[in-house]
């Protein structure tokens, strides 16, 4: 996920990471990736003469919505909680982009990102970035997001899924028209 958001431009100059309250690794890969991509941004400026410093980013955090090893059935309260705190958060920053990766933490997000784009109260495109580690299947989360077709766009990373699942997007497709 970290490797895509890399490649944007400027175009997306508010970045908010929603991750699981729990979750301190990808806090700490977000933080990192901002300060690598700051200098290097700062080294092409005093190459060209011109700064643009006007990149921000903000870390959300919302409730795990299971944890690993929970029950199936316990998981449906946690989950409804986090989507509560998800609803919140994307009524109120009304995104225009939501780039979703597993693990279930982003079906919340993706929930109320699509509720608030069927309802027209605001326009957001969602895309869900499937793991490479998965070769034969879509995960849980991916799979969910697929079979309700709750995302404009599911990535996947291997052909072997294109087969199964004909509306995902394979990324060296998708590469191959991104340039």
């Amino acid at each position: 996920m970290l490797e895509l958001i890399k490649n944007f431009d400027n175009e997306f100059n508010m970045r908010i990471y929603i991750i699981a309250d729990t979750d301190t690794i990808s806090e700490d890969k977000v933080s990192v990736l901002y300060y690598l991509l700051h200098i290097k941004r700062s080294l092409k400026a005093i190459a060209h003469e011109k700064s643009r410093n006007n990149e921000k980013f903000v870390v959300e955090k919302i409730p795990r919505s299971r944890e690993v090893g929970q029950s199936y059935f316990s998981s449906v309260f946690s989950t409804l909680n986090s989507c509560r705190f998800a609803f919140k958060l994307i009524y109120r920053t009304r995104p225009d982009l939501v780039l979703l990766n597993g693990p279930g933490t982003c079906i919340p997000v993706a929930f109320a990102a699509a509720f608030f784009d069927i309802i027209r109260l605001i326009d957001t495109v969602i895309v869900y970035e499937e793991s490479i580690c998965r070769v034969n299947k879509l995960s849980l989360s991916g799979a969910i997001l697929y079979y309700l077709g709750m995302v404009d766009s599911l990535i996947i990373q291997w052909p072997e899924l294109k087969k199964r699942y004909p509306r995902a997007i394979y990324i060296k497709d998708f590469k191959e028209k991104s340039t």
